[in-house]
């Protein structure tokens, strides 16, 4: 880990251009869209877990489950992790129960899915239909598997104090600046793998390649940079809008250090390992309901269904989509807690 952190450090001296430039563009990323949308959510969930209004209990399902679930749903990454951590340290949850209800607990915002997504990326509001769908159905799934518990958990209400809310306050502002300094960082890093040719290597190893590898790389290192990419790429809607999810869901490292930086007693290996299967199933899913689409909304992309067709681009979808996977697990095994 040392030599490769050092390697790092090196490349960000030979690049200092595309350096600079992608950290301005992910605290420019920071400051007008991630600190305005998810600061007022961030406040409201501190004060939320202050009151100690734990949800009622579910069958077997724990409420901090639930809880996690619920905020990390409507408020998006990472506010379900925050929930969980919050949950270890008044004692509520055990470290290997937060393991579990993590695995759900992370995902996208409705706003997220729908404006930035489907509208923004992609002009077609009907495409919110397979993103949401494929995204909360397999967290769900998730959810009602993982989130079980063999002992009742509750914290009596208390009523709130103006402490409370200052607190809270300060918390939200130390949350933000963790998960701004995550998206600087996985920007820079995408750049320099960028500027040291790893994708022009790609398209040589498989001509056709590098678009579609550069889009998924950039993915899985900052996700919503690599979701414009994707957006633009010359392959029908359905398949763009899979890999899109399959970017979303995983989250990238980018977000997958924010829940590290709030659970860091997690097994790391594993948690990526899961995430990657809900990624792929997710994917799966939006396929298969972009396919029950009406004719109108994938006219659009109608005039790449020949390029689907060739050859090449049936082996540069394989090659970025191995590369993707091979990249997930190997940063799985090498940031595992040893």
């Amino acid at each position: 880990m040392f030599w490769l952190l050092l390697l790092c450090m090196i490349l960000l001296l030979l690049f200092p251009e595309a350096v600079a430039s992608a950290a301005a563009d992910g605290a420019m990323l920071w400051w007008t869209k991630v600190f305005p949308a998810l600061v007022p959510h961030l406040i409201l969930t501190g004060l939320a877990l202050r009151a100690r209004r734990v949800l009622p209990r579910i069958g077997r399902l724990h409420p901090y489950a639930a809880l996690s679930f619920l905020l990390g749903a409507l408020g998006g990454y990472p506010i379900g992790a925050r929930v969980l951590a919050e949950g270890i340290e008044t004692g509520v949850l055990t470290p290997r129960e937060a393991q579990r209800f993590s695995y759900a607990a992370g995902l996208m915002s409705p706003v997220f899915l729908i404006s930035f997504t489907a509208v923004g990326l992609f002009g077609q509001p009907i495409a919110a239909l397979p993103l949401c769908g494929a995204v909360y159905g397999v967290a769900l799934a998730a959810f009602l598997y993982c989130g079980h518990a063999k002992r009742r958990a509750v914290l009596p209400p208390r009523a709130l104090t103006g402490g409370d809310l200052s607190d809270a306050i300060s918390d939200a502002m130390t949350a933000i600046l963790r998960i701004g300094g995550c998206i600087v960082l996985c920007r820079v890093l995408a750049a320099v793998l960028e500027s040291v040719g790893l994708f022009r290597l790609i398209g040589w190893i498989a001509p056709g390649a590098e678009g579609i590898s550069a889009a998924m790389l950039t993915g899985l290192i900052e996700m919503t940079s690599g979701c414009a990419r994707v957006s633009n790429l010359p392959l029908p809607l359905g398949v763009r809008l899979s890999l899109c999810v399959f970017l979303q869901l995983f989250g990238g490292a980018s977000v997958l250090l924010q829940t590290r930086a709030f659970l860091p007693g997690i097994r790391f290996g594993r948690y990526v390992l899961v995430r990657l299967g809900m990624a792929i199933a997710a994917a799966l899913l939006c396929y298969g309901l972009c396919l029950l689409l009406p004719d109108s909304a994938v006219q659009a992309s109608a005039s790449a269904d020949e390029l689907l067709r060739r050859g090449e681009t049936l082996l540069s979808l394989f090659v970025a989509c191995g590369m993707g996977l091979l990249t997930a697990v190997y940063a799985g095994i090498l940031l595992r807690p040893r």
